[in-house]
């Protein structure tokens, strides 16, 4: 599983190979057709993991703030460089009409619209105005969070620094900050 995130990560879906994966994991390819039928088999897989690794990001969206949970995502954005990456391969495939299927599983999908639970809570409690659509602002969220990550090159070239310096977290954090209170009603 380990060697299939990395190759998935590194080549997405349409340049991942078995053999690469086989030859991470130090096992013949039979071995991993016989746990994975085909290689979208193993890329779900892998997407669950992924969404599995960031338990401890969705477990606190119930009792945590929008800028509690932003700070999270950002961090766990740089940090899980490869779980990024699944989401960009992933997009390509959603996009493309002539691509693999794979369908959003009900627990990711799920996980993902907690960030609307959320910012409706965050309304209720009057921290964002209610004029705003919650699920528009929730994916607003999600982008935000996860950008630079995506766009490391576009991150580096614009604020000339690499997603991975601390210097580009603190600022990325205090924008979120300032746009989230510049927000409040």
């Amino acid at each position: 599983m380990a060697a299939a995130s990395t190759e998935l990560a590194r080549a997405g879906f349409a340049g991942a190979r078995m053999e690469t994966i086989a030859r991470l994991a130090g096992v013949k390819k039979q071995v991993i057709y016989y746990y994975y039928p085909s290689k979208v088999e193993l890329a779900r897989a892998v997407l669950e993991k992924s969404n599995d690794d960031a338990a401890g990001l969705w477990a606190m969206f119930p009792t945590s703030t929008l800028s509690e949970i932003c700070h999270a995502a950002i961090d766990q954005s740089v940090e899980s460089s490869e779980g990024v990456a699944h989401l960009v391969w992933e997009g390509q495939e959603y996009a493309n009409e002539h691509s693999s299927d794979f369908p959003i599983g009900p627990s990711r999908a799920a996980n993902l619209q907690k960030i609307v639970a959320v910012v409706k809570a965050e309304q209720s409690a009057g921290r964002l105005p209610t004029n705003i659509a919650a699920d528009y602002f929730g994916l607003l969220i999600v982008l935000l969070t996860t950008a630079p990550a995506i766009l490391p090159q576009v991150t580096d070239i614009i604020v000339g620094r690499n997603v991975q310096d601390p210097e580009f977290a603190q600022g990325w954090h205090a924008l979120l900050d300032h746009v989230l209170e510049a927000l409040h009603p």
